[in-house]
Formats: C-alpha cells, structure tokens, sequence
C-alpha cells in the first residue's frame, strides 16, 4: 500500500495553510471595529463616509484588478470573480492560478490603492480619506498575509484559494 499525495494535473501539493475559524472572526471582527472607531471619532456622518469608503474601495480593486489581468494575462480574467466568503472579500481567483500573477496582481493592487486613496485627498472629507485607507488595508491584509507565509515558495506553483484553506501546488 503506497501513500498518495493529491495531484492536479501534473502538480503535487507542497503546502496546505488551514484557515482558522478564530482568524476569520477576528478579520470581520476588525472590520467592525474600524467602523466602530470612525463613528466614534467623527459621528454618524463618519458612519456613512465608512460605508461609502467601503463601496468605493471594493470598486477600486476591482477595477485595478480587472485592467491588470486583462493587460498581464487576458485568458485568466475568467477564472477572477468577486468573492464574499471569509476571509476572502473581493476580486479574487475562483480557480486555481498561478502564485506569480498573484503575487504581481496583488503588488499592483496595494500601490494603486494607496494612490487612489491619496487622490482624493484633495477633494474628499476627513472621514471618507480614514475610511478609504482602512478599508484598503483591511481587503488586503489576508493576501498580504497569504503571500507573507509563501514567500518562499517557486512563482511557477499553483494556489487554490477555499474558505477552509488555501494549498499550494508545484510541479
């Protein structure tokens, strides 16, 4: 009796990071306490510019990601969608896809959305620049932490993102 290990294709799985119930409450927990705090500190027109910060931000990603798989790699545009399951909230793959246009992807995503972020500096309410910055991080902390723990690893691998785990697979 030999011991398999599970393949797609030709790739073998190298890493399988576990998505923690006491993680996903704590992201969504932070979510309601960012917004708790810019209520707080700036009243209920803080409340509104929250959940205004939050619309436009998801809008920025999408865009932002959208133009930069169409420009990078136009086929994988069908395999990106907008995801609500925990930790998962965005733009992000329903298919697996490469750890390199993820990572090129999301490098994009983080400088292009401070920029926006800071263009409406100008123009936008204190509440609304909090908020907008906020939301950014927080739609991106879980792939920046996602990328931290794969650092290591080849660009030519695989990941396969779910809401119980995310794996990782390598030729």
């Amino acid at each position: 009796m030999s011991t398999r290990e599970p393949t797609i294709y030709h790739y073998k799985l190298v890493r399988k990071l576990a998505l923690r119930p006491e993680t996903k409450y704590s992201y969504m927990t932070t979510a309601l306490l960012g917004s708790a705090f810019i209520t707080a500190f700036y009243g209920w027109r803080g409340l509104l510019w929250t959940a205004v910060g939050l619309l436009v931000m998801s809008a920025v990603h999408a865009v932002v990601l959208r133009i930069t798989i169409r420009r990078v790699d136009a086929p994988s545009g069908r395999r990106w969608t907008f995801r609500l399951d925990w930790p998962w909230i965005g733009p992000l793959p329903i298919m697996d896809t490469s750890l390199a246009l993820f990572r090129r992807l999301h490098f994009h995503l983080t400088l292009v959305g401070f920029c926006v972020a800071g263009l409406f500096y100008p123009w936008a309410t204190p509440p609304l620049l909090v908020a907008l910055v906020y939301w950014h991080i927080w739609l991106i902390s879980p792939r920046v932490t996602l990328l931290m723990q794969v650092r290591k690893e080849q660009g030519d691998g695989i990941l396969r993102l779910s809401a119980e785990e995310v794996s990782y697979y390598h030729i």
